[in-house]
């Protein structure tokens, strides 16, 4: 079914406005002028979500019903917001940013048309849906004398904490499940116990994400009339990042618009690494019929050669940027595990000048944070950088601290992130209204919604505005101790209209959320900040899991080896012979094990430039190392 159709004319026009984005290839015009269901499974650095806003802009000059609009869905507001940047510059895109077009999450979207609208009109309290509140909040009411066996039986549990931490409703029925392991039978006292305290959650309005979707579930059960209300407001529907959503998402995403409407899905099947493995044989991305984007904008043959020996698929992985550099095999000691990412600091300082490394993020990633197994070091990011598991008490709830959601990467150009550094901001604000029990931000999920809801629930966000631009421009005012005590009297005075009545200056500047104890820390203790001089410059950048570096590019990437508990591997030891050559078919690998290589070919398609990887000197045989040197790569030590 086709809603409207867009023509080679149309190219030439979008050539006139977005002059930076490049589609003269065949595949890529196939995908904007496509105008059935279709999906199109892309390699990493094809540029999936410019080439979306890109079309979008195309449609939105055509676009004349009034009551009916475009839904685009993503996984994360990241791509949103770079739809909704390319959108902006254009006044036909800024048609679609308003009533009756839909830009978001899925997780925004169910919550906003089907999840929050059944739980309001069912009288169901919702204080806040966010992960992080609800394993701090269950850990708090786990402790209430009640729940005394409860905890009895969770001494007993390796992981004790993420059981009770990743309790979830489940399917149209509400079942009581858990992300982490198995719960204890529901007939057991313990078990009894567990219902109660996901119900006394429940209670407090206090949800996890995954959560939404079984009320959204329940509610189209119940209310199939739903089902053909959200459809026939979006003929046309846009999803990104296919490959992250869970069989759950996709259920649901089906039965509103499944033969109705239509829909186009992008992703890249490979990157597939936020498994949900419940339903995920259900899981129908990419579709027979479906197109492909073998070429990547963002990197060089070089890097896409190491890519494609990892991709399970074994679908080609064309490279088209020129200048990358030689990747490098980093070897280390086991005695000198912790002198690699210093090392890797000294390498980008003599590639890079000052200038270059202020345009693109330099990152490191590892597909573990912690783990254990009586191997070697190199198993997670611990080993590597030991502050960051020596910090972990301090800055346990850092994802909660106002101080720390300021902080800007020091090796950022704040002036040429302007946009990343508000919604910054606007989290952080979110943060403080939150734990200030502002009634203002009951129910928003995310920074990107509070200006919405201040406006529509005062009548201006005057103050608000006021108050983003003056941390954004100004960040000697939480700079030091004695200006971040004179910002908080600041603050108090300009949030106070939406502040609860009874909260004095005292009690606000109490708040946990102004914590400042990890500013005691230094820079280079810090969990995930290293600092690395070499030549008399110096370069900050920072460590993570892959998973949260998923959809960044980088000028240069070290991806650190890791240990698979279960898989009883090395990702990089077993990987290695792939990349050299020696192997063929990384499909051939156990369940485990392809995981493993899937967070690698997420890993290594990160940088635009230079790519470097990390093993110990005793996981790589002589053979892999003569076949790496063979392809051009660099052998350090």
């Amino acid at each position: 079914m086709s809603v409207i159709d867009l023509n080679t004319a149309d190219l030439s026009w979008l050539k006139e406005i977005s002059p930076d984005l490049d589609f003269s290839d065949t595949e890529r015009q196939e995908a904007i002028l496509e105008s059935n269901s279709r999906d199109f499974n892309a390699v990493p650095g094809s540029g999936k979500t410019s080439l979306l806003a890109a079309k979008l802009l195309l449609i939105a000059r055509k676009w004349n019903q009034q009551k009916k609009g475009l839904c685009v869905l993503s996984h994360t507001n990241v791509a949103r917001e770079e739809i909704t940047r390319r959108l902006k510059l254009n006044a036909d895109g800024q048609k679609l940013l308003t009533y009756p077009h839909y830009i978001g999450t899925i997780h925004g979207f169910v919550n906003q048309y089907i999840a929050l609208p059944a739980l309001r009109s069912a009288g169901i309290k919702v204080e806040i849906i966010d992960d992080d509140a609800f394993a701090k909040k269950a850990q708090k009411f786990l402790q209430y004398n009640r729940f005394y066996t409860l905890r009895a039986w969770l001494k007993h549990q390796e992981n004790a904490d993420e059981l009770i931490n990743t309790l979830y409703f489940k399917g149209s029925e509400l079942e009581i499940s858990t992300e982490s392991g198995t719960l204890t039978k529901e007939d057991t006292k313990s078990g009894k116990q567990v219902r109660e305290l996901k119900l006394l959650l429940f209670d407090a309005g206090i949800f996890r994400h995954r959560d939404m979707f079984a009320f959204a579930e329940n509610a189209l059960k119940s209310n199939p009339n739903l089902l053909d209300v959200i459809f026939r407001r979006f003929p046309l529907v846009f999803i990104d990042e296919m490959q992250d959503t869970s069989w759950a998402q996709e259920s649901i995403l089906n039965s509103i618009f499944e033969n109705k409407s239509t829909v186009q899905r992008f992703g890249d099947i490979d990157q597939k690494i936020l498994t949900d493995d419940e339903g995920i044989a259900n899981c129908t991305f990419p579709r027979a019929g479906h197109k492909v984007i073998s070429t990547s904008k963002r990197f060089g043959n070089k890097i896409a050669e190491a890519v494609a020996s990892v991709r399970l698929s074994q679908l080609p992985v064309i490279g088209e940027a020129i200048g990358e550099m030689p990747p490098i095999l980093l070897l280390y000691k086991t005695s000198e595990v912790e002198q690699v990412l210093t090392k890797f600091g000294q390498l980008v300082i003599d590639r890079f000048t000052d200038s270059k490394l202020e345009q693109k993020s330099v990152r490191v990633m590892c597909t573990r944070k912690f783990g254990s197994g009586e191997v070697a070091p190199g198993r997670h990011l611990g080993d590597y950088w030991p502050p960051f598991a020596q910090t972990q008490m301090v800055t346990a709830n850092l994802n909660e601290n106002f101080w720390q959601a300021l902080l800007f990467p020091q090796n950022k150009n704040i002036g040429a992130n302007l946009f990343e550094k508000v919604a910054q901001v606007r989290r952080a604000l979110l943060i403080l209204l939150r734990e200030a029990e502002s009634p203002i931000v009951d129910q928003i999920r995310d920074g990107n919604a509070l200006i919405k809801a201040v406006t529509e629930q005062t009548g201006t966000a005057l103050a608000i505005h006021q108050l983003i631009r003056y941390l954004v421009l100004c960040p000697d005012l939480y700079a030091t101790p004695p200006a971040r005590d004179v910002l908080i009297d600041k603050i108090y005075t300009d949030l106070n209209s939406y502040l609860p009545t009874e909260t004095s200056l005292q009690s606000f500047k109490n708040l946990s959320t102004f914590d400042q104890c990890f500013f005691s820390l230094n820079p280079t203790q810090l969990p995930n900040l290293c600092t690395v001089s070499h030549l008399n410059r110096e370069i900050n950048y920072t460590i993570g899991t892959v998973a949260s570096m998923k959809g960044e590019t980088h000028i240069a990437s070290l991806v650190l080896e890791s240990y698979g508990g279960n898989s009883r591997k090395f990702d990089l030891e077993m990987a290695l012979p792939f990349i050299a050559g020696i192997k063929k078919n990384p499909a051939s690998v156990s369940k485990l094990q392809r995981g493993q290589l899937r967070n690698l070919y997420v890993a290594m398609s990160r940088p635009s430039d230079f790519l470097c990887l990390a093993v110990n000197e005793k996981r790589i045989s002589q053979q892999t190392l003569d076949a790496l040197t063979a392809k051009g790569w660099q052998i350090e030590q």
